[in-house]
């Protein structure tokens, strides 16, 4: 190859192009492949205590810092290129690595990277899903997302009273969010609307009525097996439940099995929780409901601005 052709100047623009494509990338094509690979590293990094942030109950710096900490990192990582492109030789003698098929092939394993890393940070981490029911009045709205901690129960079962993420057990393809009222070993009852585990009548602010009407089931429970029998399924009652739910009734309440939480919604009168379908296994638990990072009503098409980064209790 000709002399000429093996040194070229190194140009801003491209530089920033080749960064927004892949971090690093253009300080590689500025002749600093350690820097690139650093920056690279760096941006994973970053991206992870970003991700912990979120969960720091600090409305609304739990959005705002980590959105903030990314921007300006990816700023920096421009800018570093563009000063890069800048010092370098106008004389630029070209490396083996400075060719356009370099580049693409970078820019494609990083892509293919991320979407490889994203069902770990899924799993292991942390996810995202919409509420889009009611049952949860007035702890969480429908229309709000929420990053659900995948972390929280490692090793432990729910504490009582956690907002509780999980995969619904007559269709795992769905999740759900719930309150955590009692987990294995507990005894639970409901009387006249007042919950009471292992006897003890729990303190709950953050439980809704909208109904002062008491309905067997939903209000007493669990109900004796002679009036079980009578129950309509046309209130949400599962069939299997309704033939497994004596098997767990003694004379003090429904007793829970170990490895299994008993689940309630906030909107005690509007929502299909343990009492209608029976118990999360802890196999089915995804974590705990950590931040609300978005909230849209649909209704009145807003966005609900005062909920973003508060944390649900």
């Amino acid at each position: 190859m000709p002399e000429a052709e093996l040194r070229s100047r190194r140009v801003p623009w491209r530089a920033t192009l080749l960064s927004v494509a892949t971090t690093g990338l253009g300080q590689l094509y500025c002749g600093r492949p350690f820097r690139a690979a650093i920056l690279y590293l760096l941006s994973g990094a970053i991206g992870l205590i970003a991700l912990r942030l979120v969960f720091v109950p600090l409305q609304p710096w739990n959005i705002v810092l980590p959105v903030a900490g990314v921007l300006l990192w990816a700023g920096f990582v421009l800018a570093d290129a563009i000063q890069c492109a800048i010092s370098a030789a106008p004389d630029y003698r070209l490396k083996a690595y400075n060719r356009w098929y370099v580049y693409l092939l970078l820019t494609a394993l990083a892509w293919a990277g991320q979407d490889a890393i994203k069902p770990v940070l899924r799993a292991r981490f942390a996810q995202g899903f919409e509420i889009s029911s009611s049952s949860m009045l007035p702890t969480l709205l429908s229309g709000d997302d929420v990053f659900v901690n995948k972390r929280a129960y490692l090793g432990r079962m729910p504490q009582r009273g956690d907002l509780v993420a999980f995969r619904y057990p007559l269709d795992p393809s769905v999740m759900f969010a719930k309150r955590a009222i009692a987990v294995g070993g507990d005894v639970i009852r409901i009387e006249d609307k007042k919950v009471y585990v292992n006897g003890q009548p729990l303190v709950e602010p953050y439980a809704y009525f909208e109904y002062a009407t008491t309905l067997p089931l939903r209000d007493d429970f669990p109900p004796t097996p002679g009036l079980l029998e009578t129950l309509p399924d046309a209130w949400g009652l599962n069939a299997a439940w309704k033939r497994e739910m004596p098997s767990f009734i003694h004379d003090d309440g429904l007793h829970v099995p170990p490895d299994c939480v008993f689940v309630l919604g906030d909107n005690r009168d509007n929502s299909l929780d343990s009492r209608f379908w029976g118990f999360v296994p802890r196999a089915n638990l995804l974590g705990k409901a950590g931040v609300i990072y978005f909230s849209r009503d649909a209704k009145a098409h807003r966005v609900r601005w005062d909920r973003i980064g508060e944390v649900p209790k």
